[in-house]
């Protein structure tokens, strides 16, 4: 795929091709950000893994650190409970403190790590190793749930799974057309060639070529135009810089 710009950019001369076609001359770019010019609508797929052996691989990844993790904490807390009433147990945090001291960085601090290293054999590392593999512990924890949560949604279908990032295109771009024209879009190919023949189908096409997706329209564009409803139609309010929505106050 080229770079954000030029997709957003070729995104959005696809709307104003569309929405011309659909009668609309007031159509106005969405206001650009810090990071630049946004897209006409949100167009980054809904799920991370291209296939489902990756998302797989990477589940499997998840749980695995988590699982010698917790064994590997498990056996901390058994050491640390013991430091105060085994030698054997204060022997070890002694030397595992001092070979941590003597092999972090010292002489020249070269980049942020080095200077972490530093830090935690000063202040005890057989102390602070515990907070760290917490903290990696409750990352890896969230991200578990999101992939449970990527799982039930995009995984575990029975049958072949429909193409999701197809269908959320197709709806955004669906409802944008709602919104602009105060109609719902309809769909329908040429007689002769099979080609899309309405503003909306001709626009999802191009949109699915510019963002690489290799699905056919009608599949996807039929799903989005079931899921429209009446609130669909009507036209998002324009903001302006300096405003704030009405009803809403600072107050004194």
């Amino acid at each position: 795929m080229v770079n954000r710009e030029e997709v957003e950019e070729q995104l959005h001369q696809i709307v104003e091709v569309m929405l011309g076609e659909a009668g609309v001359r007031d159509y106005q770019r969405p206001m650009q950000t810090l990071l630049g010019q946004s897209g006409p609508f949100e167009y980054q797929p809904p799920n991370e893994h291209d296939s489902k052996a990756s998302f797989q691989a990477e589940l499997k990844l998840v749980k695995d650190l988590l699982r010698h993790l917790l064994a590997l904490q498990g056996l901390l807390g058994v050491a640390a409970s013991q430091a105060d009433s085994s030698v054997e147990a204060v022997r070890m945090r002694v030397n595992i403190d001092y070979k941590l001291f003597r092999n972090a960085p010292r002489a020249f601090i070269r980049n942020p790590v080095d200077l972490v290293r530093k830090n935690i054999a000063d202040s005890g590392g057989f102390n602070i190793l515990g907070p760290v593999l917490a903290d990696y512990q409750a990352a890896l924890a969230d991200r578990l749930t999101e992939l449970k949560n990527q799982q039930e949604k995009f995984w575990n279908l029975k049958g072949r799974a429909p193409d999701h990032y197809a269908r959320v295109i197709a709806l955004h771009l669906a409802r944008l057309y709602s919104s602009h024209t105060g109609r719902f879009p309809t769909l329908g190919t040429s007689g002769i060639t099979g080609d899309p023949s309405t503003a909306y189908s001709r626009a999802l096409k191009a949109v699915f070529s510019t963002l690489q997706i290799e699905t056919r329209v009608r599949g996807p564009a039929s799903w989005a135009l079931n899921q429209l409803t009446e609130a669909d139609l009507v036209r998002p309010k324009s903001q302006y810089p300096g405003t704030l929505p009405r009803g809403i106050s600072l107050g004194h």
